[in-house]
C-alpha cells in the first residue's frame, strides 16, 4: 500500500507553505482518502470546506494506478507526496 499526503497550497506551488488535507491511500487500483482537520485561517480565502471536496474529484480523476497519477498531478495549487505506510501494513 502506498500512501501519499495530500497538499494544498494556498497561494501557489511555488511557495513552501501548504495545508495538509488528508492522506491518500493506494492499493492497487483503489484509493481511499483520511480526511485532515484544515483550519479555515489556513487557507483562506479559500473554502476550507471545500477543499475536501476538491480532493476527492482529484482522486476520483486518476484513472489506472492512483498513486502514480496523483504524484504526476500538475497542479498551481496542489501536490502529493508519499509518506510512510500505516504501521502493520
Amino acid at each position: 500500500m502506498r500512501v501519499l499526503e495530500a497538499r494544498f497550497h494556498p497561494t501557489s506551488r511555488s511557495n513552501p507553505a501548504f495545508v495538509v488535507v488528508g492522506r491518500v491511500l493506494c492499493d492497487g487500483t483503489r484509493a481511499t482518502i483520511e480526511r485532515a482537520d484544515v483550519p479555515a485561517s489556513k487557507v483562506r480565502p479559500f473554502d476550507a470546506l471545500r477543499l475536501y471536496e476538491k480532493l476527492e474529484f482529484l482522486v476520483m480523476s486518476v484513472i489506472g494506478d492512483p498513486a502514480r497519477g496523483l504524484l504526476q498531478l500538475r497542479s498551481g495549487f496542489w501536490s502529493f507526496v508519499e509518506t510512510p505506510g500505516p504501521a502493520g501494513g
